[in-house]
């Protein structure tokens, strides 16, 4: 299967369907709250950080992204500390990214709304 093709049948899943397919695979599903900063469902390949704090882990994810890329950013669920901004959310959208994933916090929330809007 061609990435196209896995891509767009990947953008037509649920939520659902990714969890009961974890299930099914014995792949441990962990669950957190998740709230949109703009409407949708990024699909793509992933491109995995883990931020330990300095944006330049992101810099060096966006240098190796190709188009349709979703970046997963891995700041441990911390509640103290939003590691993306509109910056981050610019240079992911200049790098051709199909959407960002924080667990975690983000901060700008109006700012990125607008670079979503663009």
């Amino acid at each position: 299967m061609k990435p196209d093709e896995l891509t767009a049948r990947f953008a037509e899943l649920t939520t659902a369907h990714v969890a009961d397919a974890c299930l099914r695979a014995k792949v441990t599903v962990r669950c957190v709250g998740l709230t949109a900063a703009l409407p949708g469902r990024p699909a793509g390949r992933v491109l995995p950080a883990r931020h330990v704090g300095s944006v330049d882990i992101f810099l060096e994810a966006f240098g190796q992204a190709e188009p349709g890329d979703v970046l997963v950013v891995d700041n441990g669920g911390r509640a103290d500390e939003a590691c993306v901004g509109d910056l981050v959310v610019l240079e992911a959208k200049t790098a051709g990214l199909a959407g960002l994933v924080v667990w975690g916090l983000h901060r700008d929330s109006a700012d990125i709304r607008a670079i979503g809007e663009e």
